[in-house]
């Protein structure tokens, strides 16, 4: 069978210091049939940073546009059979392409588990996640399992066309995205192996106001979309899912009533309230 061609979209906003890291990851993988687009949100030339000719650079000509849009125009002008994406902060791990492929030929999309490592240490960091013991995931267990890595994903864009991200929610755009593959298959494959390192900044350990506002106001907007059918996800068991996980985050929120949590605390709720939702709908 011929190797499919990847698609690797990344988005650059603010981005000098780390894309460079993000392109040699991409560059040094063992698979080699790959296209790696660069779309700058921010204005800026990066073509200068590495050149090879698999590297693609556009911009959206604007900045501060956003992932969504950062990506959607990176998938407008992708060539690949397969997609996946990495963040200009973020690496690869050796044999992230290759060990995923397999997997996307055999279910039409795959995600794998990653590192969480602080920007500044390298110090790797707890996850809160479940660890799922199948090599594959469907609508019932996919966003319990893989609250850190909805963004990890490759697919097939023949298995799974013409996808697009959500430009109006400012964050959880990945997880509807995600949520949106069942539309068209019925389970995603699974690497438990951590092929993919998100760098952490120090900063963000624990939820500022302005970013658990944010969440407080994107969770609210899914919900409204939900009831308004204007949200992607097609899928019955997956947009219940979804709902649930949502409405159980909104119940931790209210329970703390605007404070600054911690990720763990936040977590460790989400477990203790999930019980509540798990046999609705």
């Amino acid at each position: 069978m011929k190797n499919p061609l990847v698609s690797v979209i990344s988005p650059a906003y603010k981005s000098q210091t780390t894309i460079k890291r993000a392109i040699l990851s991409v560059i040094e993988q063992d698979f080699q049939d790959w296209e790696m687009i660069i779309i700058s949100d921010d204005l800026q030339d990066y073509s200068h940073i590495i050149q090879d000719d698999r590297l693609v650079f556009t911009t959206t000509n604007k900045s501060g546009s956003g992932a969504s849009n950062a990506r959607n125009q990176g998938l407008k002008i992708a060539r690949g059979q397969f997609i996946t994406v990495l963040d200009a902060d973020d690496r690869f791990n050796p044999g992230r392409l290759s060990k995923m492929i397999p997997l996307v030929q055999e279910f039409g999309a795959a995600i794998t588990e990653i590192e969480i490592r602080d920007h500044q240490s390298n110090l790797v960091l707890k996850k809160y996640n479940q660890s799922p013991k199948e090599r594959f995931l469907d609508p019932f267990n996919i966003l319990w399992n893989c609250i850190h890595t909805c963004n990890v994903y490759m697919y097939d864009r023949e298995r799974i066309p013409d996808l697009y991200y959500d430009e109006d929610l400012l964050v959880m755009e990945d997880t509807v995205f995600l949520l949106s593959f069942f539309n068209n298959i019925e389970l995603i494959g699974y690497e438990s192996t951590p092929l993919q390192i998100y760098y952490k900044r120090r900063d963000s350990l624990c939820n500022s106001p302005q970013t658990a506002k944010t969440f407080h106001k994107t969770r609210q907007q899914m919900l409204e979309k939900i009831e308004l059918r204007k949200i992607s996800i097609k899928n019955p068991h997956a947009l219940n899912e979804l709902i649930k996980l949502t409405k159980c985050a909104l119940d931790v929120e209210k329970k703390y009533n605007g404070e600054i949590i911690t990720e763990e605390i936040f977590h460790q709720e989400l477990n203790v309230n999930r019980m509540k939702y798990f046999n609705l709908y």
